[in-house]
This record gives structure tokens, sequence and C-alpha cells, in this order.
């Protein structure tokens, strides 16, 4: 009798979610802006505006840090308004971000018919290109600005 009392109990018990709903739902609202505002920064603004003036890889420079700013932006505003989340809630969103554009990146390329060759132009960062580095910023930003989020906060009280 006294077994069955603990087995209800413990399958009584409310488990954890997987990742924070409320976090991953902005975190969502966030992909789908950042992708307007990486279709602005990449089809006017580096290829109508900085390269016919500046040429390819200092187009690709500017956009790409442009980029990794407005990430950390919009992580912020993402970030700034939940009340509660956990280290490894960030990382899953960070994980998300990065995992979305991997997955828009290569999937994307491969209907347009772009070679593996001129995909891969990006991630060369001996030349100067910088796509490792905005998704180190997907994939790390949520992650830092939560975390001095939480140390302000802990200061504060």
């Amino acid at each position: 009798m006294k077994a069955a009392r603990k087995d209800r109990e413990v399958s009584s018990e409310v488990k954890a979610p997987f990742f924070n709903n409320t976090l991953m739902r902005r975190a969502m609202w966030f992909l789908l802006i950042e992708i307007g505002l990486s279709a602005i920064n990449f089809f006017i603004l580096m290829n109508l505006v900085y390269q016919p003036r500046w040429g390819e890889l200092t187009a690709h420079q500017i956009g790409m840090s442009t980029r990794i700013a407005y990430i950390f932006i919009l992580a912020y505003f993402t970030i700034r308004p939940i009340k509660s989340y956990s280290t490894r809630d960030l990382l899953m969103v960070g994980l998300f971000w990065m995992g979305s554009w991997l997955v828009l990146e290569w999937v994307g390329s491969f209907f347009m018919g772009r070679p593996v060759s001129e995909i891969l132009v990006g991630w060369n960062i001996v030349n100067g290109y910088m796509w490792p580095y905005v998704l180190a910023a997907y994939l790390l930003s949520g992650l830092i600005l939560g975390t001095v989020k939480r140390s302000i906060r802990r200061t504060k009280v």
C-alpha cells in the first residue's frame, strides 16, 4: 500500500519543461525579424551599396559586422522582458538561432543552385570573411547578454 502511494507521488511530480516556452517564443520572433533585417542587409546594403564602392570582401566585412551588432541588439530585446531563465535556456536559444541559420544557408543555397565552393567562401576567416563569427554571435549573444543581465540584477538586490 505504501509503495503504491509512493509511486503515485513520484508520478504526480511536475517535471520542468525541456526549454523555457516564453523565451523560445520570443526567440522565434527574433528569428523572423532578423531574417528580414538580414535580407535588407545582404540584398540591398551589401550588394547594391557597399560592393560597388568598396569591393566584395569589404562589403562582406561591413555587412557581417553590422549583422553581429543587430544580432546583439535583437538578443537584448528578446531576453530583456523574460524574468526567469537558466543558462541552459540561453544555450538552447543560441543553438536554435544558429541551427536555423545553418539550415537556411545550406538548404536555401542548394535550392538556388549555388555550388558548395561558393557557399564555403564566407567561412574562410583566413581571407577575411566573417560568417563563422556571425554564427558565434547567434550562439553566444543570448548567453552573454543573459549572464550580464542576471549579474546586474544580483548587484541591485
